[in-house]
């Protein structure tokens, strides 16, 4: 009987180390795959800057600068601005971890912009001129858990050609805080329609931490893999790195400190 006892015990283990283990597992899943993948599987680095700017309660702009990274060399780079809307609020949640990011503690909010990129390749020239639309979700699982859900509509021109893409995505979100550090931890699966040509459909999943630097700064970190679509689409790994920083606006800071 106490050998049970102590079997049960093991077994009732806390919410946070459950979805801990979910996360450890998936991810070890994701790398036995890319193991076992072909030769043909691409390996690539995503470096990425992000800044925002909150201007109030509704109005946040975002900025981005990223690459890609392949062979010791990079492929690809591109840029972008954006205007996030964010819902009335009465509408807001429950914010579990003070985060720099608090997009997720809003249940609908939307974003708006436009992004450029350009191949380093010059014998296969490829420039993307983007306007994105899409609409965010948040909702408040058990165990402090978030699900956060995002339908995204890139109108893409592809050298001159109309090439759109719808892209849902589903992300699940646990935060952390202990009394040096404030992190989450999330994994996600993201979808690709090429609404002209199927063929280059794709699968994406990823797991990665949002670490808190400073008051401004986030750090993240994060593997994503994307699954083969033939013979169009090949295997990728890719290893992301992250900067994010956060600025406030002297209004939405005073409107901040008279919050409960």
């Amino acid at each position: 009987k106490n050998k049970w006892s102590r079997v049960g015990s093991r077994l009732d283990c806390s919410n946070s180390l459950s979805f801990s283990g979910v996360l450890l597992l998936a991810g070890l899943l994701i790398s036995a795959q890319g193991s076992f993948a072909q030769d043909s599987t691409q390996k690539q680095i995503w470096p990425e800057v992000e800044v925002y700017y909150r201007i109030n309660e509704r109005f946040r702009l975002y900025g981005l600068i990223s690459g890609t990274k392949a062979n010791s060399e990079y492929s690809e780079g591109s840029a972008a601005i954006n205007v996030d809307y964010f819902a009335l609020p009465w509408l807001r949640g429950k914010r579990h971890v003070e985060l720099n990011d608090t997009a997720l503690g809003y249940f609908w909010w939307f974003r708006a912009g436009y992004s450029y990129s350009n191949s380093f390749d010059e014998d296969k020239p490829k420039l993307v001129n983007t306007i994105t639309t899409e609409t965010n979700n948040s909702f408040f699982l058990p165990s402090a858990i978030i699900l956060a859900t995002r339908n995204r509509l890139d109108w893409r021109f592809v050298n001159g050609v109309f090439q759109p893409i719808y892209r849902p995505r589903i992300k699940f979100v646990k935060n952390f805080s202990t009394q040096y550090l404030s992190f989450n931890a999330y994994i996600w699966t993201e979808y690709f329609f090429y609404l002209n040509d199927n063929s280059q459909n794709r699968l994406r999943l990823t797991a990665g931490t949002v670490i808190k630097v400073t008051r401004n700064v986030d750090l993240e970190l994060y593997y994503l893999y994307q699954f083969q679509n033939k013979p169009s689409v090949a295997p990728l790994n890719a290893i992301g790195v992250q900067l994010d920083f956060y600025f406030r606006s002297k209004k939405y800071r005073a409107e901040e400190k008279k919050k409960p």
